[in-house]
């Protein structure tokens, strides 16, 4: 299953597509540089899943990939890691504002609500995982269309699921894909398994004629 991974140049771009592959294959990852206007170009006219990765910059700072998830947020699946999840958020009209803490390789318990869990379905309700932000998402401005998974110990986003489409949004403010943190197999299940349920959807409304 191919799935575009929009690479903003951080240090972790090469974990997250390591751990995205797996070593079952299931996944195709194609990286395609945020400012590759032709690469951007087959993204977008693609019907493929993305993920956009984390990065040193602020959502401000890429407009290109906030112009690409204002196309394609409920058209097909979407998840957004640290800078990723954050652009989410900010295309949506909520803020990104300073964290009470900037945290830089360093653990923190995630916080899962039980009763909405999204991406962290499975996971303990308390546990650990990799942070390295300072910037993080306001969650009194966050619209209804987003729901809040998991906060950390300081009440701060962690995770968040859009809410009102056929095609799942998910963003992560952690580093799923750290050493640091607990969970990472989980986590890509769940995400493999959103994208085959809205695979499947696809292709029986194209079979149905719809």
């Amino acid at each position: 299953m191919d799935v575009f991974l929009i690479d903003h140049y951080d240090s972790f771009t090469h974990n997250v597509i390591d751990w995205l592959a797996g070593s079952d294959g299931v996944l195709a990852i194609h990286c395609v540089a945020w400012d590759d206007a032709s690469g951007l170009a087959k993204a977008a006219n693609s019907h493929a899943p993305l993920v956009i990765s984390p990065g040193p910059k602020s959502p401000s700072d890429v407009p290109p990939t906030l112009a690409l998830l204002r196309e394609k947020l409920g058209l097909v699946p979407i998840l957004g890691i640290c800078l990723g999840h954050q652009m989410l958020a900010a295309m949506s009209g909520a803020r990104i504002v300073r964290g009470q803490a900037p945290h830089h390789g360093t653990a923190r318990r995630i916080l899962v609500d039980a009763l909405k869990p999204g991406l962290l379905a499975g996971l303990a309700p308390s546990f650990a995982a990799g942070v390295y932000n300072s910037l993080v998402v306001e969650a009194t401005s966050l619209p209804p269309i987003w729901t809040i998974n998991a906060r950390c110990d300081l009440g701060e986003v962690q995770a968040m699921s859009y809410t009102s489409a056929a095609a799942p949004a998910f963003g992560l403010q952690f580093h799923p894909e750290s050493f640091l943190s607990q969970g990472a197999d989980v986590i890509r299940a769940n995400w493999i398994a959103a994208v085959q349920t809205w695979r499947s959807a696809q292709e029986s409304a194209s079979a149905a004629g719809l």
